[in-house]
């Protein structure tokens, strides 16, 4: 196998040779940039004497413009305060972009700026094509130098009919942003800017909400390797824009190009950790394999469900008949080559002749299914299954649509049974090419009986790992928190909660009630592991701090932020392979305890399916109560090979994942159950895996 050659989207550049002078004011004279405190230069006392102390939060500045009226000072890029200097080169990045270049810039949370270059080629009779491109100035991160990271956000679609013509049929609360020549503003401050605006010169931005009221249909997530055509874009870009003599004289940027990663930087998860554990061999020994799809078949299980008498019923529109027969004999009899429940998973099950439920009414099935439950005789001694054959998908266009798809859920649970969706539609259209979804309707289905497909081959150790995911409903502009709780590092979960984002309380109660509920059990735990699913904020370690504190547990608290890296962020590339995807397990320190995580299937022996998939990093930002733990290097590689394992640990599907279960499952569970009455999710549903 050749080794790996990887390289980071960062290009490097040279500070300037000779100080310049900035130029403040404590006053908003003319035209300048109003900057706060944190910016301040060093030597800021030096013009205005304490003022650094006096209690002032905000200054202005014109940067290098000279200016009569303002002070100056010498600024030493090499020394000064890092956010002044970035704040900067964002500026004059801007302005080149906007003004000499004359292209769309939308400025980020943070001042980053992200360029819109029109695709001519990409563009429609409805839309207009955009191809964004992110720029964010760093100081020093993966180098010993600046650092320009250059990312590709992927495409963003203008409406060639303006609002004025869109009005008469489209609802304005659709509209999020617009676009008039070439700038980006928000719809709900347009009428705030301008007095009279000229509306059939501004085009919407297609959003969600837009996309849904015009009836357009939803694009599938793509499946194909995006990594050479990220890694063609950007490289484009850098040719075309940043090579230009003008934007060399704001960012002098060194002629070798994209920077190569550091051998020093570049380290992988241990070989055991792609190690899963399956059933038993003829001697009772578990045996252990890497690729589930295979394992499952040829090893079997690790447990089986423990329930000896499992029936399973369908509920099906009347329509879908032909298409519900042919599940049930590829349950039962296999369908190509998946040979069946029985023999891919060990699920033993029995169709009930009659307890089926067909229903008529495909715009309103509910009260039909809920009488038919409610008429049928339910065995408390039978396990039940129930699979659900939709005629709507959770994704589909309409809203109502997909509601039907969650309620039948919460119907099922409500009478302790849990469920599996089969899209018909998906199932006529892919033909022979449904089997390689059954292997992974077995595998759900075996976890939602309690059955144990796989484990992860790792010593049981006296610890907690408490996993918190998001999931923002767009309709109702509201971010629902999940939690998952397990209670060993061999991937066993026990419990499931969700929240509003403001709940953090509530979540930090529920988590010191995990470690109390875990010590009542096996003694106090040795550590606290938190995958959270964004880098946690004071206010947010408080709370769960104090909920702890107040239990009298010293235990240092790992806090592991996990974040997707899908676009205004760092990845990297490997050019010694076509395909360009470093190998799974690779991981690269890109600073501060910061870290990019590959998860896939390319396994370092040269094993890889393309239709596995192509997963950008995760980046990993790891934190702890006790800081002199985060000095320990075996102790962080430990964390970040446990991050691995749990995205091992997904049943919904027999591949491998880049998000661990602890993010994934409290993600899916927040999606999901604000869709149940009463916000809640019934309990029988709260210790087992009924949303896979």
């Amino acid at each position: 196998m050749q080794k790996q050659k990887l390289y980071f989207n960062i290009l490097t550049f040279e500070f300037p040779s000779e100080n310049k002078t900035f130029y403040f004011s404590k006053d908003d004279i003319g035209k300048s940039h109003k900057i706060h405190k944190t910016l301040f230069p060093k030597e800021i006392d030096s013009i205005f004497p304490g003022l650094s102390n006096n209690g002032t939060d905000f200054i202005y500045t014109t940067f290098t413009s000279d200016n009569e009226e303002f002070k100056p000072l010498e600024v030493n890029f090499s020394y000064e305060n890092e956010d002044l200097i970035k704040r900067y080169y964002n500026r004059k990045i801007n302005h080149y972009f906007r003004r000499e270049k004359n292209k769309i810039v939308k400025v980020g949370f943070i001042k980053e700026n992200q360029v819109w270059i029109f695709s001519k080629q990409l563009s429609t009779n409805q839309f207009d094509v955009y191809l964004k491109f992110s720029m964010k100035v760093q100081l020093k991160t993966v180098s010993k130098y600046p650092e320009l990271l250059l990312s590709y956000d992927g495409k963003s679609k203008v409406l060639k009919k303006s609002v004025a013509e869109l009005i008469q049929d489209i609802s304005p609360t659709n509209f999020s942003w617009v676009l008039t020549g070439t700038k980006l503003r928000k719809w709900k401050w347009l009428k705030e800017d301008e007095e009279l605006p000229d509306y059939t010169q501004y085009y919407p931005v297609l959003n969600k909400k837009l996309e849904r009221a015009l009836s357009i249909p939803k694009e599938a997530p793509p499946r194909d390797n995006r990594y050479p055509k990220y890694y063609k874009y950007i490289n484009t870009f850098y040719k075309r824009y940043l090579t230009d003599q003008d934007f060399l004289t704001i960012c002098p940027l060194h002629q070798e190009g994209f920077l190569d990663v550091s051998s020093s930087r570049i380290n992988a998860t241990t070989k055991e950790s792609n190690l899963l554990v399956f059933g038993k061999d003829k001697n009772g020994q578990n045996q252990t394999g890497i690729v589930p799809k295979y394992c499952l078949r040829d090893l079997k299980p690790y447990k089986g469900t423990p329930y000896k008498t499992v029936h399973l019923f369908y509920i099906f529109h009347e329509d879908d008949f032909q298409e519900t027969r042919k599940i049930d004999k590829s349950f039962k009899n296999g369908f190509s080559w998946f040979k069946g429940l029985l023999q891919y998973a060990n699920i033993l099950f029995h169709t009930e002749e009659g307890f089926s439920i067909r229903f008529k009414n495909r715009e309103n099935p509910i009260p039909e299914i809920e009488q038919a439950l409610f008429d049928r005789d339910i065995n408390p001694d039978i396990k039940y299954i129930g699979i659900y054959v939709t005629p709507y998908g959770k994704f589909d266009n309409n809203p109502q649509n997909r509601e039907i798809y969650y309620k039948v859920k919460e119907l099922l649970l409500k009478r302790r049974i849990t469920s599996q969706a089969i899209d018909p539609e998906k199932m006529n259209a892919q033909g022979d090419s449904w089997v390689y979804s059954l292997p992974n309707i077995a595998v759900a289905i075996l976890a939602k009986l309690d059955g144990i497909p796989w484990r992860l081959n790792t010593p049981i150790k006296n610890e907690l790992i408490v996993g918190v995911g998001a999931f923002k409903h767009i309709e109702e502009n509201i971010q629902y928190i999940g939690s998952a709780f397990s209670f060993s590092n061999d991937g066993k979960f026990n419990g499931f909660e969700y929240f509003m984002k403001n709940e953090i309380k509530l979540l930090a109660g529920k988590i010191s009630k995990a470690v109390r509920d875990y010590a009542t059990i096996n003694n106090q735990p040795d550590r606290l592991i938190i995958h959270f699913y964004k880098t946690m904020n004071e206010e947010e370690l408080e709370h769960i701090e104090a909920a702890l504190h107040s239990m009298d547990l010293p235990i240092p608290v790992f806090i592991i932020s996990i974040n997707k890296t899908e676009s205004k962020d760092i990845v990297a590339f490997d050019m010694n392979w076509s395909e360009m995807m470093p190998e799974s397990g690779t991981f690269i320190n890109i600073g501060s305890n910061k870290y990019l995580l590959f998860n896939n299937t390319r396994y370092p022996d040269g094993s890889f399916s393309p239709a596995d998939g192509f997963p950008f990093p995760i980046k990993l930002n790891i934190d702890c109560t006790d800081k002199e733990q985060l000095k320990d290097t075996k102790v962080i590689r430990q964390l970040i090979d446990q991050v691995y394992q749990f995205s091992r640990m997904y049943w919904k599907s027999v591949r491998q994942q880049n998000l661990p279960v602890t993010i994934k499952y409290p993600e899916m569970v927040a999606q999901i159950a604000p869709h149940f009455d009463d916000d809640d999710i019934p309990e029988f549903g709260k210790d087992n895996l009924w949303f896979l």
